[in-house]
């Protein structure tokens, strides 16, 4: 009977070692998943900007064609490609009226600032927060 007992007992402590395992598992890949979504948004969100604000061309198109960083499997939504996409089309826009109204300026000042205004965006954390926020908005926390 004791050792039923103790065979039940161990068998149950082994069981919830195992299943602690498995949720550390589950939470470590959880976090991975996370990392791998925010830095794939906002290296979308670079490339993307980077074409746009270089009035899409072929050399920055081409350039970006040979960097391997991200993912090759799909990781964002669709609907988060079309954010993005919107995101950089309202850059742009604010790209384009900030390069018109530099006309007129001093020798080497006038156009698209496009690196600086990138780096600017980078710098100042709004595109971690966001990716982070849509991340959450996702439901892929929950996998």
């Amino acid at each position: 009977m004791n050792a039923s007992i103790l065979t039940v007992l161990l068998l149950l402590v082994f069981t919830s070692l195992v299943q602690c395992k498995t949720d550390q598992q589950v939470k470590s890949e959880r976090k991975q998943f996370k990392e791998v979504y925010i830095n794939q948004f906002k290296l979308t969100y670079f490339r993307r900007i980077l074409i746009a604000g270089f009035n899409q061309s072929e050399s920055v198109k081409t350039l970006i064609g040979f960097d391997k960083s991200g993912f090759t499997e799909a990781i964002l939504s669709e609907h988060d490609y079309k954010f993005i996409d919107s995101l950089v089309y309202i850059d742009n826009q604010y790209m384009m009226a900030d390069s018109s109204s530099s006309i007129g300026k001093a020798e080497g000042a006038e156009g698209k600032h496009v690196l600086g205004y990138i780096l600017n965006k980078l710098e100042s954390r709004w595109l971690d927060n966001l990716a982070h926020d849509r991340f959450k908005r996702s439901g892929l926390k929950r996998f």
